[in-house]
């Protein structure tokens, strides 16, 4: 395992330690985070299912986060992908834009 790898997990895990969704779920919760992959160049794509897919408050959550692990020193860029709602695909181009 790559050094920039293993420094980007590390940093992925503190972000994601403790932090909670909206509505009060832990966001490590296997039916919200569905996915993670971390590459050897520190690259993070993370899989989201939101509990609440018509919540505006958990699109703004996720755009947060997004935004959290991307200024994270470490972590080389950060994409959340959405799925499991209707209009995924709308929902992962707001918070990736």
């Amino acid at each position: 395992m790559s050094k920039a790898k293993e420094l980007a997990q590390r940093k992925l895990a503190r972000v994601l330690r403790g932090r909670k969704e909206p509505h009060g779920k832990s966001i490590t919760d296997e039916g919200i985070l569905r996915g993670v992959d971390v590459d050897e160049s520190g690259i993070v794509q993370l899989w989201i299912q939101p509990t609440h897919p018509h919540c505006p408050c958990c699109l703004d959550d996720l755009i947060r986060l997004r935004n959290a692990l991307n200024d994270q020193n470490g972590i080389l860029a950060c994409h959340l992908e959405v799925v499991g709602i209707p209009h995924s695909e709308r929902w992962t181009a707001a918070v990736n834009e």
